[in-house]
């Protein structure tokens, strides 16, 4: 699963996502000005083929052809749980532009 983080995914998450050798990560950051507004991540996330990963759920109202997951930052869930959250929504999912899911959620 190709992964971009959002502008406000703790750094927890991104360390562990790059560290984790099975999904390929970039975040929004190195990919696109910091001006960028969520629907230029989202066109940017779709175009090439990345799974928006954020604590933004201004992301859910957006009608866009790219995968987003969510956590809630303040529950501040266990990386482990995230992750192991993000391979089991990887599993499930064929086209993973589908993807509108929380996590950990039911994932773990």
């Amino acid at each position: 699963m190709r992964v971009l983080c959002d502008q406000n995914v703790d750094q927890q998450y991104v360390d562990a996502l790059v560290a984790a050798t099975d999904f390929t990560v970039l975040t929004v950051r190195a990919a696109l000005d910091p001006r960028a507004t969520d629907r230029d991540i989202a066109a940017y996330a779709a175009a090439k083929d990345y799974v928006v990963f954020t604590s933004d759920d201004d992301f859910f109202r957006l009608e866009s052809a790219c995968g987003r997951c969510y956590y809630v930052q303040s529950d501040a869930p266990p990386v482990g749980d995230v992750l192991t959250a993000l391979r089991a929504i990887r599993a499930a999912y064929d086209d993973h532009g589908k993807i509108v899911e929380s996590v950990p959620g039911g994932w773990v």
